[in-house]
């Protein structure tokens, strides 16, 4: 008897650069096998994540849309036609930055929809959502699924946005804690502070130059940011001004973010939003200490053990501060790396992997 034929996902993605929602598709990718097939649209043309595949990449199409404060009718029309093109079964789409691909599927090929809500860039940090953004995701996420990661995100979705609960859907990021715990080494030398993430300005880099610049005085240590980004050039002059210059690198993206960990002895996140990082999940079980903003799910992912290194965002000082008892104390990072891994188990890949199959499975049966 044949088998059933792979269900097509149809991907559009305001970037395909390397974040945290390409790395979750290209663990899921890589879970689902020949039961799914997958396509990708990269609204900014950036196509970056493909290097996060390990088996072969899906075919990602660069629709490179004109830029507005919300949409554009010529941006509907060429999404409209590349959706109705696609020959997908269902269409996902991720983050407000994929509204108007949102519009294009409602108004004409209404393939059944699921929504990825991961986070906000700097105009709705802190719970600032913008009214028209909120209202906009009421009406047009009606008839869709809109997953979200974190118990704050989906309170929001449900309060602030007004979707319907049986139409909001908690999926907690997971992480292949295996893989991550193995690429651990002991290391030798000055203690190395490392952060990943895109060089956005809602990540805050800057706050962790200013705040490693003011916590390794007199000390040895060094900060390592992986990432890409619009604040790369920004961040590269005021890490050049610090009296802490060469001590600070940013090396660009990464593709191996397990042995970029593996190179860490203190993870850091100075977000002024976040929330359900999967960076932090993937430090925590390669065994690392973290140091971080109170922002999101971060205080409940981190727990009772970390709660002195959890900072509000506002309190550099305080941040400084306890990031120096982390550079000065190898014994301090050795308690909390464990806790941290025993923590991480919570967040295994596996469960997250199924609760996508399930969905997706889902969506397109009651479509049918």
């Amino acid at each position: 008897m044949a088998s059933d034929p792979a269900i097509s996902l149809l991907h559009v993605f305001p970037s395909f650069a390397i974040g945290g929602q390409q790395r979750r598709l290209a663990a899921l990718a890589g879970a689902f096998g020949r039961d799914f097939s997958h396509k990708i649209l990269s609204l900014d043309g950036d196509a970056g994540a493909t290097a996060l595949f390990e088996a072969a990449a899906p075919p990602v199409e660069a629709l490179t849309i004109e830029k507005s404060g919300f949409v554009r009718p010529r941006n509907i029309m060429r999404l409209r036609k590349a959706i109705a093109a696609s020959g997908a079964d269902i269409l996902c789409t991720y983050n407000f930055g994929s509204i108007e691909a949102v519009i294009a599927n409602r108004t004409g090929p209404r393939l059944p929809h699921v929504h990825h809500e991961d986070g906000f860039g700097a105009d709705e940090a802190g719970g600032q959502l913008k009214r028209t953004r909120a209202l906009a995701r009421r009406f047009l996420l009606g008839d869709a699924i809109t997953v979200v990661p974190s118990l704050t995100l989906e309170r929001i979705a449900v309060e602030r946005w007004g979707l319907a609960p049986r139409r909001v859907v908690r999926i907690p990021v997971g992480v292949d804690i295996a893989r991550f715990h193995a690429s651990r080494t002991l290391r030798s030398g000055p203690p190395v502070v490392g952060a990943i993430g895109a060089l956005r300005e809602e990540k805050n880099f800057a706050r962790l130059i200013r705040c490693f610049t003011a916590a390794s005085e007199g000390r040895e240590a060094r900060l390592v940011i992986y990432g890409d980004g619009p604040e790369r050039q920004m961040l590269a002059d005021l890490a050049a001004r610090s009296s802490a210059s060469r001590d600070i690198s940013l090396p660009g993206a990464t593709s191996t973010v397990a042995q970029a960990l593996a190179k860490f002895d203190i993870f850091a996140i100075t977000s002024d939003t976040e929330q359900m990082p999967t960076s932090l999940i993937e430090a925590m079980a390669s065994g690392l200490p973290a140091i971080a903003t109170a922002v999101g799910d971060i205080p409940d992912m981190l727990g009772k053990e970390s709660r002195a290194f959890i900072i509000d965002r506002e309190d550099e000082s305080a941040f400084t501060a306890q990031l120096r008892a982390l550079i000065d104390s190898a014994e301090l990072r050795r308690t909390l790396g464990a806790a941290n891994l025993d923590r991480a188990r919570r967040f295994d890949q596996a469960p997250m992997t199924e609760a996508f199959r399930r969905l997706y499975v889902a969506a397109l049966a009651r479509a049918r």
